[in-house]
């Protein structure tokens, strides 16, 4: 039935809470799971800084070596965070078990990796919000719901 799921992780406890329903699902349909941890590219990172936003300040302007020590940081935080996962799920069972990280914003580039890797299905954490704070504070999740034609998608809810 889902021969490959794909898993993003964002390095929180709520994002690790969709593994076991992903390692589950592989070892139920003998399936392959691809973590994905979405990163900020160096224009994401110039975009969002501010002189105020960086400590220690730097002398001067904010330099491309510091934004691209920060994306570099993010990437290695990232790979560990998915080296963690994929060792978890290989002692559950699972055998195919590959890694990516991932330059842009998180719910376009996940559904855009679902699409290029033809993965059936996305199993990903929800933070549950609702309301006003999911107004202004967007949902990752709603956008591979409404943005992955084609590929299934389990939510898994913060308290499951």
């Amino acid at each position: 039935m889902y021969k490959k799921i794909l898993l993003p992780l964002d390095g929180s406890d709520i994002s690790r809470r969709a593994l076991r329903h992903a390692s589950g699902l592989a070892r139920a349909t003998d399936g392959e799971v691809v973590l994905i941890q979405i990163i900020d590219s160096e224009a994401q990172v110039l975009a969002q800084t501010t002189t105020a936003t960086i400590e220690p300040l730097p002398a001067g302007p904010i330099s491309i070596e510091i934004v691209h020590q920060a994306v570099e940081g993010q990437r290695l935080a990232a790979q560990e965070t998915l080296d963690a996962a994929a060792q978890q799920l290989r002692e559950d069972g699972i055998p195919t078990v590959t890694t990516e990280v991932i330059e842009g914003s998180a719910g376009d580039e996940i559904t855009a990796a679902a699409a290029r890797l033809g993965c059936d299905l996305v199993v990903m954490a929800t933070h549950g919000r609702s309301g006003i704070r999911r107004a202004i504070l967007g949902s990752v999740a709603d956008h591979v719901v409404r943005h992955t034609p084609g590929i299934a998608v389990l939510l898994v809810h913060p308290e499951s």
